[in-house]
C-alpha cells in the first residue's frame, strides 16, 4: 500500500456531525473515498476501543510549546505544526496579536511563506497551518486587555490592503471592534475578499452587534472576554451573535475564561454554532506566567490560555454533559464551516481530506493523520501481516 492509500480500521467512527458508526475508512491519495462496515480486511488498525474522528481545528491560537507567532513568526510554524498534531489536531490558524504595525506585517508575511512552503511540498510534518488571524490592531483601547494601547491604530482601507498583501492570500480572519471609526469600510472589503471578520476587544452592545452582523461580521472572538457583560437590561454584542443564525461564537473552553455553567448555557443556546478555540498563549518572557489555569501578565490581567484543543473537547463533554460524538463537532465541523473549509475537512465522509485523529477509549489523542499520512503516533497503529484481498 502507499502512504496515502489504505483501509483504516475497524474502529468506532465519530463522523463529525454528531453520529457514529463502527467500521473502516477507505483512504485513497490522501482523501476519504468510502466508509465501509467493520467486516473485511484492513491495512492499518487502531488499538481496541479506539475512535476515529475528524482532525481537530483551532482557529485562534497564539503559538505552541514555547514559541509565539508574534515573536518567532515563520519559525513558529514548524513547531506549532508538530505540537498540534500531538493534540489530535490537523489544522490551526496562526494568530498575530496587536504589535507595532511593521512587526505585524512582517509576521504575517513570514508565517504565510512558511505555511505556503509546507503546502507546496505536499508533505506536512504535522497539522496544517490554515492561514493567518490578525487579532487587532483595530480594537477598542478600553477593552484591549494585554494589547498595548500605543500599538492600536486607526482602521483605514490602506492598512487593510497592506494586511492582505502581507499575507500573500493566507489572511483568513481579522478580529476588530465594530464600533471603531473606519471598521465598517474594512468589513465590507474583507467580506468581499472571503476573509472572516470577527468581533472582539469591543465595547459594543446589542444594537451595535446587530449592525455589525449586517455589515458582514460572522463570528465573535473569545465569548464574554474583552467585551461588556451579558447584562439582562443592556445586553452586550454577545447577545446579537447568540441570536443570529448566520454567525458563530468562539469559546475558550478552559473553565476559567468562561465558567462551566455558562459554557453549558452557550452550548444549549448555540448548538453547532459554538466553536471551540484555545487562545493558547505560551508565556512570552518573564512578564507572563501560568497561574490558575490561564496565562497572566505581570499585573494579573488574563493574557490567554494554557489550554490545548483536545482538552477543550473533553471539557465541553464534562461541562455540557454530552458524548464525544457531539462534543467533537465544535472542534471539527464547526470551525471548518467558520473558515469556509467544510467541503474539504471537518467530517468523515467521501471526498473530504483524510485529516483524522485516532483517540483512545479515555478520549486521549493517540495518532494523527494529515492528508492520509500518519504524522504522529504511528506506533499506536498496527499493520496486519495478511495482505488485503
Amino acid at each position: 500500500m502507499s502512504d496515502t492509500s489504505y483501509v483504516l480500521g475497524p474502529a468506532r467512527i465519530a463522523c463529525g456531525d454528531g453520529s457514529s458508526s463502527y467500521g473502516r475508512v477507505v483512504i485513497e491519495n490522501g482523501r476519504i473515498t468510502k466508509v465501509h462496515t467493520e467486516d473485511g480486511p484492513s491495512d492499518l488498525m487502531p488499538p481496541a476501543g479506539a475512535i476515529i474522528a475528524p482532525g481537530l481545528i483551532d482557529v485562534h491560537t497564539n503559538g505552541a510549546d514555547d514559541v509565539l507567532f508574534n515573536r518567532d513568526q515563520g519559525n513558529a510554524v514548524d513547531v506549532a505544526t508538530r505540537a498540534y498534531a500531538r493534540m489530535g489536531a490537523t489544522g490551526y490558524v496562526a494568530g498575530v496579536m496587536t504589535a507595532p504595525w511593521e512587526s505585524m506585517m512582517h509576521a504575517g508575511d513570514e508565517i504565510s511563506e512558511a505555511a505556503n512552503q509546507l503546502e507546496e511540498s505536499g508533505h506536512y510534518p504535522g497539522a496544517r497551518c490554515l492561514g493567518v488571524h490578525f487579532e487587532g490592531p483595530f480594537i477598542n483601547p478600553k477593552f484591549r486587555r494585554v494589547h498595548r494601547a500605543d500599538w492600536i491604530v486607526p482602521a483605514t482601507l490602506e492598512r487593510a490592503h497592506e494586511m492582505i498583501e502581507a499575507c500573500r492570500g493566507a489572511l483568513v480572519m481579522v478580529t476588530m471592534a465594530p464600533e471603531m471609526d473606519g471598521v465598517d469600510e474594512l468589513t465590507r472589503l474583507f467580506f468581499d475578499q472571503g476573509i472572516v471578520c470577527s468581533a472582539g476587544h469591543t465595547s459594543a452592545h446589542y444594537r451595535e452587534g446587530v449592525l455589525a452582523i449586517g455589515l458582514g461580521f460572522r463570528t465573535l472572538t473569545h465569548a464574554f472576554n474583552a467585551m461588556p457583560p451579558l447584562d439582562h437590561r443592556d445586553p452586550s454584542i454577545l447577545a446579537a451573535f447568540m441570536q443570529e443564525a448566520r454567525t458563530t461564537v468562539q469559546l475558550i473552553c478552559d473553565g476559567f475564561h468562561v465558567s462551566p455553567p455558562m459554557v453549558d448555557l452557550l452550548y444549549r443556546t448555540l448548538g453547532d454554532r459554538l466553536v471551540l478555540t484555545t487562545d493558547n498563549m505560551p508565556p512570552a518572557g518573564s512578564n507572563y506566567r501560568i497561574e490558575g489555569g490561564v496565562v497572566r501578565s505581570e499585573d494579573g490581567t488574563i493574557a490567554g490560555s494554557a489550554l490545548h484543543i483536545d482538552q477543550a473537547v473533553r471539557n465541553l463533554m464534562m461541562y455540557a454533559g454530552i458524548p464525544f460524538e457531539s462534543a467533537i463537532i465544535h472542534a471539527t465541523r464547526s470551525p471548518a464551516r467558520l473558515l469556509g473549509l467544510d467541503r474539504e475537512m471537518g467530517t468523515i465522509e467521501p471526498g473530504r481530506r483524510a485529516d483524522l485523529g485516532i483517540w483512545s477509549e479515555e478520549y486521549q489523542p493517540l495518532a494523527t493523520i494529515v492528508g492520509g499520512s500518519v504524522v504522529h503516533g504511528a506506533a499506536h497503529l498496527y499493520r496486519p501481516t495478511r495482505a488485503r484481498a
